[in-house]
């Protein structure tokens, strides 16, 4: 009598990795790396920021951008391999940038009945000009800068918004950061960091 064949249980496979924050960024920064060249139209676009922003695993993000060429030596991307723009999109939600962060030479705001805040105060700069091209509709983008930074938001187009530039006198210098884009019942404020107070108990 020949013995039964019992196969023997196959290994299930590993959980495929998860996409961070970062590994986001440089995703959407590739696709509108390719918009920008005339890869990608505006509805492609958007549809693929769109999926970028929902992958919860890395192979997702490969699958988005998977047929787009891979920049040239002379593209947006920086020394060290880093890249010279950092996308950011928000829909129904909050982002923000704080700390010792890394900021590159341009910044995509897209804001939807959202908010987003970047404060240079402690960031790294990679370019002594940063440019950020905002995009919100029934939101704020809040920037906050150090005592002496240039600015200058003369590029927004505002409708039943407001655009509030409260930074100081500039030095000369001192780092630039431009603002362009429009802003839909929504608001652009650049400012500089409050003051701490002090609180006395026997006060």
């Amino acid at each position: 009598m020949t013995p039964e064949f019992t196969p023997a249980p196959r290994a299930s496979e590993p959980p495929a990795p998860r996409a961070s924050d970062q590994d986001r960024e440089r995703a959407a920064a590739q696709v509108q790396e390719a918009h920008g060249d005339g890869r990608l139209d505006l509805e492609e676009l958007d549809e693929r920021l769109t999926r970028i922003y929902q992958a919860k695993t890395r192979q997702e993000l490969v699958h988005v951008t998977a047929d787009l060429v891979p920049a040239e030596p002379d593209g947006p991307v920086g020394h060290g391999g880093q890249s010279d723009v950092l996308a950011l999109r928000v829909k129904h939600s909050a982002e923000k940038r704080v700390g010792k962060w890394q900021v590159p030479p341009r910044i995509t705001a897209r804001i939807e009945h959202s908010s987003i805040k970047l404060d240079f105060s402690e960031a790294v700069l990679r370019s002594p000009q940063v440019r950020v091209e905002a995009e919100v509709k029934h939101g704020s983008l809040l920037m906050i800068v150090p005592p002496g930074w240039i600015i200058d938001v003369d590029q927004i187009e505002s409708t039943g918004g407001a655009v509030e530039n409260k930074a100081g006198e500039p030095k000369a210098g001192a780092p630039r950061l431009q603002v362009v884009g429009t802003a839909k019942y929504s608001s652009i404020t650049v400012r500089h960091p409050r003051r701490q107070r002090w609180w006395w108990p026997w006060r």
